[in-house]
């Protein structure tokens, strides 16, 4: 019996596993296993709303078990430590598993640019941990600072720093806006809203790089329409504890500090050199191989193509799911004899949302934006969740909120 470990339960590993499982199932001579760190899958993209109280967050996750419960032979929860490619053994905190075919897809780690106390001090919102993190304290410091009397200690308190201008810094930045300036101001009338501070830093000139220049002028102009201070050409030297320090001696107060300024592999610890490429990353083939490893294929944001044309594709849960499909479809081939076709990139398009009723859309070379990017985004994710269930309850939860109020209690 074949043995194809799947290291990763993300977007590329629950892609890969159902992909293949659906041309290999019942065949008793192939045997899939899962390592994961956490024993669910998260729908990352709104993670923002579980922050902020618009989605319960049991409902943007599943059991991983539930999702592959056929032709599994393992399931484990396990840190992996050691990835030997030469020995085919994956060396884990609980053990070895030695593998026949190996899929990886471990996604990526926050990258603090060697910045002195930004892994200490700041929250790198990549998962629910996170966000329920960023939830309490928001609202913990929403409690302190309406029985505070000195104005400066309430200004502090009602500080909040999301660095990095991407597709999760504005879309948290947004969200917070939201809550704070609606919600939070109604249920707490002791607490003036003007001395509450939402700040946005980035170090480019603009906001959503990846996209054409309006849009990412349009979030920078709906964002400070909502409350939001942009700071851009600005770069974080230091982080402490209730400040960060930006470059040429300035600092902006920020009582909470969120990280979203950049990512980068997770492999350089887990694998020999010579594997990976100068990023980082796993040297990989057209066909989404290790290059000189056929039996191991590479999914999103742990590969870079090297042949025959280098390129990476987006770090993005959209092509992280396109590579795992294509490897799934290799993969079969490769059991089957047949030729491996090479893999290309081709984005359906990204939709931002920025606060409720907005977003900035990019699809198919067309440029939108407004209530109706917002909607279609809507109407993506939902199909996107992992099953019908959660489907039903995210489309509750968003159903509810246009009614009533977010949910401000502190977990």
């Amino acid at each position: 019996m074949k043995k194809i470990v799947i290291l990763g339960g993300g977007f590329g590993g629950v892609e890969f596993y159902r992909t293949a499982h659906k041309e290999l199932h019942g065949l008793p001579t192939v045997a899939f296993q899962m390592i994961s760190r956490w024993n669910y899958f998260l729908f990352y993209p709104m993670l923002h709303e579980v922050a902020t109280g618009s989605v319960e967050r049991s409902h943007i996750t599943e059991p991983l078990r539930e999702i592959i419960d056929c032709c599994v032979e393992k399931f484990l929860q396990a840190e992996i430590t050691q990835i030997d490619f030469e020995k085919k053994i994956v060396t884990t905190n609980q053990g070895s598993h030695a593998y026949d075919y190996l899929i990886v897809s471990l996604g990526v780690q926050p990258n603090y640019f060697n910045i002195p106390g930004a892994d200490e001090h700041c929250i790198s919102f990549k998962s629910i941990a996170d966000a329920v993190t960023v939830r309490n304290h928001v609202i913990h410091h929403y409690e302190l600072a309406a029985h505070e009397h000195d104005e400066e200690t309430r200004k502090t308190l009602l500080s909040f720093v999301v660095i990095g201008g991407g597709p999760t810094g504005v879309e948290l930045a947004g969200q917070l806006a939201d809550l704070m300036f609606h919600e939070m101001r109604e249920l707490y009338p002791d607490v003036n809203p003007d001395e509450v501070k939402i700040t946005l830093i980035d170090g480019g000139d603009q906001l959503l790089k990846q996209f054409h220049p309006e849009l990412g002028h349009l979030a920078e102009l709906r964002l400070k329409k909502m409350g939001v201070n942009i700071m851009l050409n600005t770069r974080a030297i230091r982080c402490e504890a209730d400040k960060i320090h930006l470059e040429g001696d300035g600092h902006v107060p920020g009582s909470l500090r969120i990280w979203a300024a950049g990512t980068k592999s997770t492999l350089v610890e887990l694998v020999d050199s010579k594997y990976l490429t100068k990023r980082g990353f796993l040297q990989t083939t057209e066909t989404l191989q290790l290059v000189d490893h056929p039996e191991v294929f590479v999914i999103g944001d742990n590969m870079e193509i090297t042949s025959p044309n280098a390129y990476m594709v987006p770090q993005t849960g959209q092509a992280a799911s396109a590579t795992a499909r294509h490897a799934a479809k290799n993969f079969v081939a490769l059991l089957r004899n047949k030729k491996l076709q090479p893999f290309k990139f081709a984005s359906k398009g990204d939709i931002i949302p920025i606060g409720d009723w907005y977003a900035v859309a990019e699809l198919g070379g067309f440029r939108f934006f407004g209530p109706l990017a917002w909607i279609m985004r809507r109407v993506v994710f939902i199909q996107r969740l992992a099953s019908p269930l959660n489907r039903a309850k995210v489309t509750l939860d968003w159903m509810l909120h246009a009614v009533l109020k977010r949910d401000t209690s502190e977990l």
